[in-house]
């Protein structure tokens, strides 16, 4: 599962992709349809110089972690911000999977994917209704 959240943890876009297909194949698959300037933070899986360019083109940014032998190294508050909102998707996901109970029971691969999107949901749901209390 490939997971776009915000920097306060909320799940954005979402997409189910076979564990054999490569990350960054998947990542262009998503819709993206997120706001002009949006900047998403990515580990090294997401590195294509070519798909960076292309976004640039479209007004966003994908800052994904760099290898040591990278051509476009990422200066250091970029590594930074990277790092650390790299973090933030990482506890996202781990919140959402402490929803789920320890076997999810599907009989087809549509029933799982609607299983699974009824976690993040309810992950979602909470999110809000918490916010909402605590304003």
């Amino acid at each position: 599962m490939h997971l776009i959240a915000t920097t306060e943890q909320e799940p954005v876009e979402f997409l189910f992709a076979p564990g054999s297909e490569a990350d960054m194949k998947a990542f262009t698959n998503l819709d993206l349809d997120l706001g002009e300037g949006a900047r998403i933070y990515a580990d090294r899986a997401y590195n294509s110089y070519e798909y960076e360019d292309f976004l640039k083109d479209n007004k966003l940014s994908l800052v994904a972690e760099r290898k040591a032998n990278s051509k476009r190294p990422l200066e250091g508050c970029l590594r930074y911000l990277q790092s650390h909102w790299r973090k933030r998707i990482e506890t996202t996901f781990s919140r959402i999977t402490t929803l789920f109970p320890k076997k999810i029971h599907a009989v087809t691969s549509k029933g799982f994917e609607l299983k699974v999107f009824a976690f993040i949901l309810a992950y979602s749901c909470n999110l809000f209704f918490t916010e909402s209390v605590v304003r």
